[in-house]
């Protein structure tokens, strides 16, 4: 709904109230003096006073509601205008890619990954692609080049995008000859053996100390050593880890999803009017650059970067399996890296207070403690003798 506040100035301003009356136009009178008076009308009945042909002097001081608005970007027209085409323009330039710069001093490496950029869609003066299509491309790449990438991350800084790898380190071991025996990394319960090459010496639901020998690469006849080869094999044993926590009962975080955009807004008093965001994030971290403001009212023109965050509540003293037992498998993992099987646990311990959860967990986890000890020095004749010795 829109209004006006009018100044009307003339002689005799009783007469004027009766003429509004008559015509049945509602007002408001917000002050009179005895030069003028200042009231406030709706703007279909300031269209009827425009029709009355009187002496008196009717001067708008101020618009109210859509009546504002449409005088405010009727004069401010160029303004508005220049202001768009600059959004649209610096929107553009903020999604154009202005380099790519892949992390790698290998030479080769470098431009097989540029190759493979290029084709998939992010390349030098090209458009950039959204969160999800970067992790597919990601993921696209490190399935191509299986062989020669551990890891790849395209990283978006400003107008350009920063890709970092991790090379794909082949195992030349098994390339070599050296003879070995493979040992415990850890103490543990035996497993599973799973022996290729070399003579197993424990068995399945033995208890091994850290450096005992599981398969060995000494090759025997009868008591004699004769020779000595490459073990070759894995040994994996159920090892026992305690993981601690200390958790706060309730907990708040927001966390950002990688997604965010330049909305150009009209900000009104306390107000946010989006322009044009058409798809907006239920929550977002917002930072405005303000490009005009009202020397007067309360409006200004902004640019806002949002970006998209995801908030989390959680009751840390409520549901062991969903709340607390994923933050232990992630701590236990931060340890033993992904690759581990748990076969058990056990709350040992937990306490609260008011504020606090600490908790002690128990778990059996089957993991590879495959290690190895080198022969090239070990003496056969030597040994052979002692052993001779020892028997005799």
């Amino acid at each position: 709904m829109s209004s006006y506040i009018l100044k009307i100035e003339g002689k005799r301003l009783d007469t004027f109230i009766m003429i509004l009356v008559r015509l049945s136009i509602s007002f408001k009178e917000i002050k009179r003096t005895k030069d003028y008076l200042i009231i406030e009308v709706l703007e279909e009945d300031y269209n009827k006073l425009l029709k009355i042909n009187t002496t008196y002097n009717i001067e708008i001081i101020k618009r109210k509601g859509l009546a504002y608005f449409i005088h405010f970007l009727k004069f401010r027209k160029l303004f508005i205008i220049v202001t768009i085409l600059g959004f649209l323009f610096f929107n553009l330039l903020t999604n154009l890619v202005f380099n790519v710069r892949v992390v790698e001093t290998d030479n080769d490496l470098r431009e097989l990954i540029l190759s493979d950029l290029k084709e998939l869609g992010i390349k030098k003066y090209g458009f950039k692609v959204n969160y999800k299509e970067k992790e597919k491309i990601e993921e696209k790449i490190l399935n191509k080049e299986r062989d020669l990438l551990e890891w790849i991350e395209i990283e978006e800084k400003g107008v350009n995008y920063e890709v970092k790898l991790i090379k794909r380190v082949k195992d030349n071991i098994e390339k070599e000859t050296e003879p070995r025996n493979i040992i415990a990394s850890k103490n543990g319960l035996v497993t599973r053996i799973e022996a290729e090459k070399g003579e197993v010496v424990t068995k399945k639901n033995a208890y091994v100390n850290k450096g005992d020998i599981l398969i060995s690469g000494l090759i025997k006849n009868n008591e004699n050593i004769v020779s000595k080869t490459r073990a070759i094999g894995k040994v994996y044993a159920e090892v026992w880890y305690k993981v601690s926590l200390s958790l706060p009962t309730n907990y708040h975080e927001e966390k950002k999803t990688g997604k965010n955009k330049i909305v150009l807004e009209i900000s009104f008093l306390s107000d946010d009017i989006a322009i044009t965001d058409f798809d907006k994030y239920k929550h977002s971290k917002d930072t405005k650059t303000v490009l005009y403001k009202h020397p007067l009212l309360p409006i200004s023109i902004n640019l806002t970067k949002k970006e998209e965050v995801k908030t989390v509540d959680i009751d840390f003293s409520e549901n062991y399996d969903k709340n607390i037992r994923p933050l232990a498998i992630e701590k236990l993992k931060t340890k033993l890296g992904n690759n581990i099987h748990i076969l058990g646990e056990k709350v040992l311990k937990r306490e609260e207070n008011a504020d606090r959860i600490d908790i002690d967990i128990f778990f059996k986890v089957e993991e590879d403690i495959t290690s190895y000890s080198s022969l090239k020095d070990f003496d056969i004749e030597k040994e052979n003798q002692k052993i001779e010795e020892e028997t005799n």
